[in-house]
């Protein structure tokens, strides 16, 4: 068997990069022939990965891997018509008598998007089509797929965090004096844009340090770098090791986004002992303290609630969820339906 994983793939370090590359590295670890399209921004170096960014590359990596009879698995945001587009190509990217592929749909924007028109939804169910199996991320993802048409006996929902994501911790140049220097230290994933709630984020911080003075806030992604004030490290974007090197040493995750699907920094710091403060959305697991989306005020409470409690310690999942997608790709691959639409858990294959 032979997979074809297209999606991005890091820098930047998103939450479809990193879960397309832990996926990767899983999959070659268990000798599993596996080539990587990168439809992202394509700054890369591995050999088994090649940039597909734009038509022309893309439509040449897919017709390369179809010429490979490779089983096509596509990781896309499902929140706006190129997403849908690349959707479509991939589909189709088989030649007769191999296997339809897999896609998963990682935005937790797309419900909202698919629910404005119903062009949007017979678009989304066109794309769908050509796929064996459609995987959401979280439970609201899944409800609208199939509001657009998909049939539910093709829907599994499949968290995109696996232990894997875990391996490598490298700290960031000046963390370990920063920690050294403030407590609590909460740390936060961040973006240019609304979505992820830098504005909800800040004041709610600087009202924590009007009672915790020591308190820190630490902050990753695109535009960290630009952040500032008192207490703040802006970190700007970061590989990967680094990253988690800061949720390791964090005391409070903060998820303050006003969209999500499943995040997977939220599942990367809650195994790593951090608490989590998450707005209500999305699917959240357990353990989080949860917020009104968009409530400043909740979103303070939340992070003195979390600053005065004890750091719960590392929690690593009991199960791999990869292991759920490698039962799909062996029912792909088979061309057998899998029962209760996907949706129970799976014995994982053997390669």
């Amino acid at each position: 068997m032979r997979i074809a994983l297209v999606g991005n793939w890091p820098p930047p370090h998103g939450g479809v990069s990193v879960h397309v590359e832990a996926l990767a590295r899983v999959l070659w670890a268990r000798g599993v022939d596996v080539r990587v399209l990168d439809i992202g921004r394509g700054d890369h170096s591995e050999a088994r990965v090649a940039p597909a960014r734009g038509p022309v590359r893309y439509a040449a990596g897919l017709a390369a891997v179809a010429a490979e009879r490779r089983l096509v698995h596509l990781h896309t945001n499902g929140a706006n018509p190129k997403s849908w587009g690349v959707a479509l190509a991939a589909g189709r990217a088989r030649l007769p008598g191999t296997p339809r592929g897999l896609l998963t749909i990682h935005s937790g924007l797309a419900p909202a998007w698919l629910a404005v028109a119903p062009g949007r939804r017979r678009l989304a169910a066109a794309a769908c089509a050509g796929f064996a199996r459609v995987i959401a991320v979280s439970e609201d993802i899944a409800d609208a797929l199939a509001a657009a048409g998909v049939p539910r006996s093709r829907i599994s929902v499949v968290t995109p965090f696996s232990p894997a994501v875990l391996e490598g911790r490298a700290p960031p140049p000046g963390l370990a004096a920063f920690r050294a220097g403030h407590s609590p230290l909460i740390a936060a994933a961040v973006a240019p844009g609304p979505i992820y709630g830098t504005d909800l984020l800040l004041p709610a911080f600087a009202e924590l340090r009007a009672r915790l003075p020591r308190a820190g806030l630490v902050v990753f992604g695109p535009g960290a770098a630009a952040l500032s004030g008192p207490g703040v490290l802006g970190l700007g974007e970061v590989p990967h090791v680094e990253a988690l090197a800061v949720l390791e040493a964090a005391d409070v995750f903060v998820r303050p986004t006003r969209a999500d699907g499943d995040a997977v920094s939220v599942r990367e710091a809650l195994a790593l002992g951090c608490t989590v403060v998450a707005s209500a959305l999305g699917e959240r697991p357990p353990g989080c303290l949860l917020f009104s989306v968009g409530d400043p005020a909740a979103l303070a409470a939340r992070l003195a609630e979390a600053a005065a409690g004890r750091r719960p310690g590392a929690h690593p999942p009991a199960t791999d969820p990869f292991d759920e997608l490698l039962a799909l790709y062996r029912a792909a691959w088979a061309r057998r339906p899998l029962p209760d639409g996907g949706r129970s858990r799976l014995r994982a294959p053997t390669f």
